[in-house]
């Protein structure tokens, strides 16, 4: 899967806005199998920040890596080319996880009952092997 360049911009400010305009309030984003998916605003503070002190469950320093790989999250979760797991969470909701495996990048949506739409959840470069392996550990979708 041939993803789009890596983003640069000039600041935190204009990735946000990037955000909203392509996400926010652009076209609806629909999958490939027609799940049409849901941005919020607070969805650019999960996915681009990240702790300063890991563990401490405080997203508060910007990610510009992550950043920069915003215009991917369209192209993998609309993607038929990417591996696709279903993750179901302790409380019972349904997670799908695409996984483009040669960048190791992986978008995430929490997909409603009906199959219909969902709401993006985050996107992520997965560094560890052993994320990658309990990701992949995960039923394949089926829709």
């Amino acid at each position: 899967m041939t993803l789009p360049p890596l983003l640069k911009l000039s600041s935190e400010a204009a990735y946000r806005e990037h955000f909203r305009k392509h996400y926010l309030t652009g076209t609806p984003l629909v999958t490939f199998d027609g799940i049409r998916i849901r941005f919020f605003a607070h969805n650019f503070d999960h996915a681009f920040f990240t702790e300063s002190v890991r563990g401490s469950g405080m997203k508060d320093r910007f990610d510009r890596s992550r950043a920069e790989r915003m215009d991917w999250i369209g192209a993998v979760l609309c993607s038929s080319a990417v591996e696709l797991y279903r993750r179901v969470m302790p409380k019972g909701s349904v997670r799908r996880i695409s996984l483009v495996p040669v960048e190791r990048y992986a978008a995430v949506i929490a997909v409603e009952k009906k199959l219909r739409s969902a709401n993006f959840v985050t996107a992520y470069v997965v560094n560890s092997n052993s994320t990658l392996k309990k990701m992949r550990s995960n039923p394949k979708w089926c829709k």
